[in-house]
């Protein structure tokens, strides 16, 4: 696939522009309304305060102390990759499009399924934690069964099902886990595609946005997909077989309808219009 164009644009139009799209988005959000968006989807209830007591029981205060600072330097690496790509490729397709533009249709519609798969998990366990929650507020005594009442009340409500299979606590590891393991890998994939596109000599510093990290691109990308590797192990290994047991049925299940049903047919991302003059006209007509 062709390489990116050089990112000589001067406005946030051209940039689209130059990828085939037109402007549509109103930019209209301040530092504060992006911050509540991003801090709902970190969603703090779930990553820090129902596994606050998981990382105590499990590490102690080591891992507490010493361990979730380590984790948060690593993401940043994560985040600063991201972060780069997002600078050179802007459009509202993120990592669905720069996988896709870097590797073709089929890395990038894996790309799009792997952040599903970790989404749907991620709902899940958000709404473990609303269970945490509410039965003790409720006055409820805090079991397994009472647990999975209100936590099967909040899934009927978002009209899904839930098969109880195993020990709830471990059902909720396993679901954190799934989570985890399919938005990593949905951050990785385009970033071991720019790395490859690097190396081919498709991609050079020309093609970066107007944020780039210069000298430091590989070696960043290279301990971002070093952490990716390392936390997908290890939430896999003893005692989270059932997390690796789930995750591989499901990926499974994704490449054999990948082949059944998509494979030859999917065209990945396609661009609005063929010409500046149409995309122009396009815009115009979103304007009235």
């Amino acid at each position: 696939m062709k390489g990116p164009e050089p990112a000589t644009a001067t406005s946030d139009t051209e940039v689209l522009h130059r990828f085939g799209y037109a402007q549509q988005l109103l930019r209209d959000m301040g530092g504060f309304s992006n911050f509540a968006i991003s801090f709902s989807i970190i969603s703090i209830l779930t990553g820090a305060v129902t596994l606050y007591g998981v990382g105590l029981n499990a590490g102690g205060p080591v891992v507490m102390g010493i361990g979730w600072p380590l984790v948060t330097l690593f993401v940043l690496f994560v985040a600063a990759a991201l972060a780069e790509l997002a600078s050179a490729i802007p459009t509202s397709g993120a990592l669905y499009h720069w996988s896709a533009f870097l590797g073709g249709p089929t890395w990038g519609w894996m790309t799009a399924w792997l952040n599903l798969i970790g989404l749907i998990a991620a709902i899940a366990g958000i709404d473990y934690g609303c269970a945490q929650f509410m039965v003790p507020l409720l006055g409820l005594q805090e079991t397994s069964p009472n647990f999975m009442l209100i936590f099967g009340t909040v899934q009927t409500s978002r009209a899904q099902t839930w098969i109880k299979p195993f020990e709830f606590s471990t059902v909720y590891q396993a679901v954190t886990g799934i989570s985890t393991i399919g938005l990593y890998l949905f951050y990785g994939i385009p970033l071991l595609l720019k790395l490859w596109a690097i190396r081919r000599g498709v991609w050079t510093e020309r093609a970066n946005g107007p944020w780039s990290l210069g000298n430091w691109t590989v070696p960043v990308n290279v301990i971002a997909l070093a952490w990716i590797a390392f936390i997908t192990v290890l939430f896999v290994l003893p005692p989270n077989e059932l997390t690796g047991f789930i995750f591989a049925w499901t990926f499974a299940a994704m490449m054999v309808f990948y082949l059944a049903r998509v494979r030859g047919k999917f065209r990945g991302p396609v661009p609005q219009a063929r010409s500046p003059e149409e995309l122009l006209t396009l815009e115009a007509e979103l304007e009235q």
